[in-house]
């Protein structure tokens, strides 16, 4: 591996968490093979913001200013940003703009991109990434022989590291948008549900179909707000109406991996496992004592929500009232 450039997706005008996962990794690897590591961001951003780039590594930090995101546009930056500063590898977050401009740029470097990368290893100079398939009940491992080498990470793989302290050199750059669009997106609106991103969320309160009732859903509801944390839904409950699809998490939503994941009435569905799956701590709920949750939850209640939750929303309001 030469260079390695990890593109920054910027939310609220700070990097995203998986962002910073991803830069991390590509440090650590720039760094064992004598590369150097280099973060592209499309936004200034604030001074603490930058600090963090560095902090995961960015050796350089190459800024090419946009006023707003455009898949072919931000294609092309990754395109020609990756020519002039020899980046055999290129890092993209697997959210759903990164899924989106991956194939992109894979298409106009004339190689391939790996999606959902978990590990990467190496033989040799063989770099060989690694992959779930199949709900991540089994791993595949994929080689791609011709630079550059694209791969989208999957959240929560790598460890987010702030402890590098590397010289991150800003340097702006200067490239023509690509006017020619085929898509132009004129307005992004964001759900009220969605106020927390789901992928950086230290804590996530998942409501599953068990819990989705009128009678239930209200202390799902109490109990992520007695957190602060998002309330996100399995695809049943997104299918019925009762949260956005914003909030979906799993094969076909988003991958979170955060400190504490809380599911209340979540069978645990192949599904769904896999998108949460990386998370650190796993609280389930659940009056079905053969619910497949319960096989990778590190606490299980088994029980009515409606019973168990009320209690369990008083238990935190005392902690957090005497901390």
């Amino acid at each position: 591996m030469k260079n390695i450039l990890t593109y920054i997706e910027i939310k609220d005008a700070a990097p995203i968490k998986l962002s910073l996962e991803s830069l991390s990794k590509a440090s650590e690897i720039a760094r064992d093979k004598g590369g150097k590591s280099i973060a592209l961001i499309t936004f200034e951003l604030a001074d603490e913001e930058v600090k963090k780039l560095k902090g995961a590594g960015a050796e350089e930090i190459v800024l090419v200013k946009r006023d707003a995101y455009n898949m072919e546009d931000f294609a092309n930056i990754i395109l020609e940003v990756s020519k002039k500063y020899d980046c055999e590898d290129i890092f993209i977050g697997g959210t759903l703009d990164g899924k989106d401009l991956a194939p992109s740029v894979a298409a106009k470097l004339d190689t391939v991109s790996v999606t959902n990368v978990m590990d990467i290893k190496f033989e040799g100079e063989d770099v060989i990434y690694v992959t779930p398939s199949y709900g991540a009940t089994v791993l595949t491992e994929s080689k791609i022989s011709k630079a550059p080498r694209i791969a989208v990470i999957r959240a929560g793989s790598f460890d987010k590291r702030d402890d590098f302290d590397a010289s991150g050199n800003l340097v702006e750059e200067n490239i023509d948008e690509v006017k020619d669009l085929k898509a132009v997106i004129r307005e992004v609106v964001t759900a009220n549900e969605a106020a927390i991103n789901l992928e950086d969320a230290p804590i996530i309160v998942t409501c599953g179909r068990g819990a989705s009732s009128d009678e239930i859903f209200p202390l799902v509801k109490e109990l992520a707000d007695v957190f602060g944390a998002p309330i996100s839904g399995t695809r049943p409950v997104i299918d019925d109406g009762v949260l956005p699809k914003s909030s979906q998490i799993g094969q076909s939503g988003k991958i979170v991996a955060p400190a504490l994941y809380i599911g209340c009435g979540v069978s645990g569905a192949v599904q769904h496992i896999s998108g949460i799956e990386n998370s650190n701590f796993i609280v389930a709920i659940n009056k079905d004592e053969d619910a497949p949750i319960f096989n990778m939850a590190d606490i299980g209640l088994v029980g009515d929500c409606k019973q168990i939750l009320p209690l369990f929303i008083e238990e935190v309001k005392k902690i957090k009232a005497n901390a």
